[in-house]
Parts: C-alpha cells; sequence; structure tokens
C-alpha cells in the first residue's frame, strides 16, 4: 500500500537485467497500471531478497549485496522525464546501527526487523533521511520526493536548500532548470498555492529591491531569509513563490551583493528570469516580489538590453491584455490592477528609479517610472502616481497626469488629499531649474504658473502672517538687542509656505516678475 494505493510487486528477470515489475490496481477507474523497473546488480536468491514498505517508499533489501534499494511509486508511474526513475542506493549504515544484514535479522513486511537471538527483539524501521539524500546523485531531482516525506517541514526545508545551494555553487544551471520545471509543474496543479502566493509575498517587496543591505553583515545562504510564511496543508507538497524566494532566491542574491560577486549576481539573475518564465509558460501569474527581484538582479548585473526588453514586454503585455478586455476577447494573461500588491510594486519600482544605491541609467529609470506610473494609473492610484513622479523629480510627467485627472473630473481634491500640494509642485519646479539654462527655467516657472492657477488656486490668495526678518547692520546696537524682528506681512499663501529661489535668476527683471506672478512681496 503506497500512498492510499494497492501494488503489486514481482522480483525476477526482464530480459536484460533484473528489476521488478509494479502494477497498479485502480479500482476507481477499473484497470490496472503496469511499470518495470531494472536494478543493477539486484541479486535473484529469493532468501537474501526481502521487500517491504518504509514511509510510502518501495524498499528493497539484498542481505548478499548488503545494499538497500528505496524506490518511490510516485516516480516511477510519473510521465515526466525530468523525474528521476532510478532507485536510490543506500549501502551505508546510520552511525550506532544494528546491520540489517546479519544474518540473525530477520525482515518481517512491511516495515518491521526480528533479531532471532536470546529472547528476540522487534524493531520498526524508519527511514535515515539524511543517508538516502546523501546517496542520491547530486544531479537528480528529488525535490518531488523530499516533499511527500513525512519528516518535519523544516527538516525537509534543510534538505532542499543544500540541494539547491550545492547546484548553485557548482554552476550547474543545466540541472536546476529541469528541477524548476518539475516544482512549477507540481506548483501549477495546485491552485490553492497559487492564490496564497500572490498575498503573501507582498511583505517580500521591500527585500526584493536589494536596496539598503547591510553590506558588513554576513550573508548565510543555508539560512532563509526571514522566517518562512508557510500555507496550509495543502501545499505540503509543493515549493510555493514564497519559499522559492525566501529559501533560494533571496540568500543567494543577497550573498552575491554582498561579496561582490559579479559573476554569481548573472548567474542568481539567469535562475530567477528561468523560474519566471517557466511559471508564464504555465500560465501562472507570477508573484510581485518575484518580478521585482528580477528587475533588480538584471539591473545589478549590469544587464541593461535584457532588462529594457523585459520592462518594454511587461508593458505591452499589459497595452495587448487591456486592449483584448475591452473588445471581449478571450486572454489568460491579467491586469495588474487584478494583482495583490500591484500598487506597492509600483511604488518600489519609483525607489529603485530614484535610489543612489542602484543608480539606473537613464533609459531604464525612464522605463522604469513609466510601468510604475501606468500601474499606478490602472490600480486608481493617480494620486500616488502624482507623489512619486514629484519624488523622482519628473514635474512634467505630473503636472500633464495632474492636468489630465483634472479635465476628466473637474476635481482634484483626491489628488491634494494625498499630499501633492502647490507647494510640493513648486519645490520639484526650482530643484530641476537648476540643471537648465535660463529661458528654459523662465518656461519652467510660466508653465508652473499656468498649471497652479487651474489646479490650486488658493495658493494665490493673499494672505497676512507674522514674518521673522533680520536688521540691518547696526554697529551701535545693544549687545541685549536681537537681530531678528516680527512683522506682518501680505503675500500669497504659496509665498509663505516655500522660499523663492532668486539665485536662479541673474536678470533682477526676470526675478522681480516671477516673485510678483507667484505672490511673493
Amino acid at each position: 500500500n503506497f500512498y492510499g494505493s494497492i501494488y503489486c510487486v514481482e522480483i525476477g528477470s526482464l530480459g536484460n537485467g533484473h528489476g521488478i515489475g509494479l502494477t497498479e490496481l485502480d479500482s476507481d477507474s477499473s484497470c490496472i497500471r503496469v511499470r518495470q523497473h531494472k536494478i543493477e546488480n539486484l541479486s535473484m536468491n529469493s532468501e537474501s531478497v526481502s521487500v517491504g514498505a518504509i514511509d510510502n517508499l518501495l524498499c528493497i533489501i539484498s542481505r548478499e549485496n548488503k545494499v538497500t534499494h528505496f524506490i518511490d511509486v510516485a516516480d516511477i508511474f510519473s510521465d515526466d522525464r525530468r523525474v528521476p526513475h532510478e532507485s536510490i542506493e543506500v549501502s551505508e549504515l546510520a552511525e550506532g546501527d544494528v546491520s540489517i544484514y546479519d544474518e540473525k535479522i530477520s525482515f518481517l513486511a512491511p516495515s518491521y526487523f526480528l533479531n532471532t537471538e536470546d529472547q528476540g527483539l522487534l524493531y520498526q524501521v524508519g527511514i535515515s533521511l539524511p543517508l538516502v539524500v546523501k546517496s542520491a546523485p547530486p544531479t537528480a531531482c528529488i525535490i518531488p520526493f523530499l516533499l511527500r516525506r513525512k519528516a518535519s517541514k523544516d527538516t525537509i526545508r534543510s534538505f532542499v536548500m543544500e540541494r539547491f545551494s550545492a547546484a548553485i555553487e557548482a554552476r550547474d544551471l543545466s540541472s536546476l532548470r529541469q528541477w524548476l520545471g518539475v516544482i512549477t509543474k507540481q506548483y501549477a496543479s495546485n491552485a490553492r498555492a497559487a492564490k496564497w502566493d500572490y498575498e503573501s509575498t507582498i511583505s517580500l517587496l521591500s527585500k526584493s529591491s536589494l536596496v539598503g543591505l547591510d553590506r558588513t553583515a554576513d550573508v548565510n545562504t543555508a539560512s532563509t531569509v526571514g522566517e518562512v510564511m508557510l500555507p496550509d496543508s495543502s501545499c505540503v507538497e509543493t515549493v510555493t513563490q514564497t519559499e522559492m524566494l525566501q529559501m533560494i532566491l533571496l540568500p543567494h542574491a543577497m550573498a552575491a551583493v554582498n561579496d561582490r560577486n559579479s559573476e554569481k549576481l548573472r548567474f542568481v539573475s539567469t535562475l530567477s528570469v528561468h523560474y519566471l518564465i517557466e511559471l508564464e509558460r504555465l500560465f501562472l501569474i507570477p508573484c510581485v516580489a518575484l518580478e521585482m527581484l528580477v528587475i533588480t538582479l538584471l539591473l545589478k548585473a549590469g544587464e541593461q538590453d535584457e532588462l529594457a526588453s523585459f520592462l518594454s514586454a511587461r508593458e505591452t503585455q499589459r497595452t495587448i491584455t487591456r486592449r483584448r478586455r475591452q473588445l471581449d476577447l478571450p486572454t489568460n494573461n491579467r491586469l495588474y490592477s487584478e494583482n495583490p500588491g500591484a500598487a506597492a510594486f509600483a511604488e518600489t519600482l519609483f525607489l529603485i528609479a530614484t535610489n543612489s544605491e542602484t543608480e539606473p541609467p537613464s533609459s531604464i529609470k525612464k522605463q522604469l517610472i513609466s510601468l510604475g506610473t501606468v500601474i499606478l494609473i490602472e490600480c486608481g492610484s493617480t494620486s500616488v502616481a502624482v507623489k512619486c513622479l514629484l519624488t523622482a523629480d519628473q514635474i512634467s510627467e505630473a503636472i500633464a497626469l495632474c492636468s489630465k485627472r483634472s479635465k476628466a473630473n473637474k476635481d482634484t481634491a483626491e489628488v491634494k488629499s494625498m499630499g501633492s500640494q502647490s507647494k510640493d509642485f513648486f519645490r520639484v519646479a526650482a530643484k530641476t531649474a537648476k540643471g537648465q539654462k535660463e529661458s528654459d527655467r523662465c518656461k519652467s516657472f510660466y508653465h508652473l504658473h499656468c498649471f497652479l492657477k487651474q489646479y490650486d488656486p488658493t495658493c494665490f490668495s493673499l494672505d497676512k502672517r507674522k514674518v521673522k526678518v533680520s536688521r540691518m547692520e547696526d554697529k551701535n546696537k545693544s549687545a541685549f538687542r536681537k537681530d531678528i524682528s516680527t512683522v506682518i506681512v501680505e503675500q500669497s499663501v504659496l509665498a509663505h509656505e516655500i522660499r523663492f529661489p532668486d539665485e536662479l535668476f541673474s536678470s533682477p527683471q526676470y526675478c522681480r516678475k516671477f516673485r510678483s506672478m507667484f505672490g511673493y512681496t
């Protein structure tokens, strides 16, 4: 009995060698399935061979060869050729164990041993998972095999991490691609795992951006990034996107960044991209944290052409999906607005575009900002998009977006309520004007004045407020006399809140003109 199904096991000659014949009896569909499995160097001495079932594994104990063959029927009957169909041979024993190949030890099916000496002792047999894993070939995809075992989740997770880490350090991309293919195929069959992933990985966005890493701290690739979030029991035999990020991709990406190992960084970048492609090939939606990690790794690895193509493809895919939805045409793609965490993902794109650590090229920065803006607008967060654009010093784009929104809704209260006030536009305009010629500065401030008159005309309203001003130098002043006086000044609300950048205008005429336009005294 394996995994709740009945199997008939036959041991003998297969024509081209010795092995076993497995027959699955499927009562529900009234049929049988047969598989043959060749086992090298299997003794045909019936007295020296025993067959049992331990932890849903078929165990063939060869006393003559002093070796035990472990066979997972789930792998034998799998049609996926990437899954190993060979048995795992274990010849050594756990330290301190009694040898099961001793003549005085008799096997009692399905999982007991009887010591016939003296009064006799009965042992129930368990599997030493470390020995089984150690005996498996390093390139074999035994991840599904491990996930089906009854050991604790932490134990299984540590073995999965060890296998992946060894393959990553060996730069064995061929084996890793096969493993990811098997993992994503299992993942695609579990709708509950995919739904859980979309919501749980939002908290990993900041870590996936790789911004603000402590380069002095050691990153242990054998440890997870944070406490691994586990779904319910329906997902125990599936490696979720969350687990892939926390156990494998993020630890190795952080280690490569901290060690400034550009070669490993490119390898982890290639691995992450392949994982994302495998998910999309099966019509699965990559979670926002994985997509963010791919973008960050491509940027840090210097793969600018690949990153530009990736961002362009993302925008194109979104445009096609939106257009097909408008025409009521079928599509398997989802809009960003339908993904949990899309708005947070867009804000993180702005963070990467403006962060001094990443320093993206101007063309990539423009693409990041463009994609982030599009996603925020699609999510109905126009006010957040305006705020992010101002943070990124994109004054023209922010003005254009606000103007478009004002014409559509005739109301800017929502936008201004999120903190995008007139002084914010003025501050960014003054900052960006420093890198412009004086003629362009004049055009920018004139454009800003026209915009603010429509966006927030109240900022030009005159208001009397107390203002502290410096007194003129007086050589005969008293030692107790203060150099600052408080006077009441009448000027615009905007002028009371932010200083006018007089130093930007070399011409006194232009300076006075713009001060007057914005209500400065």
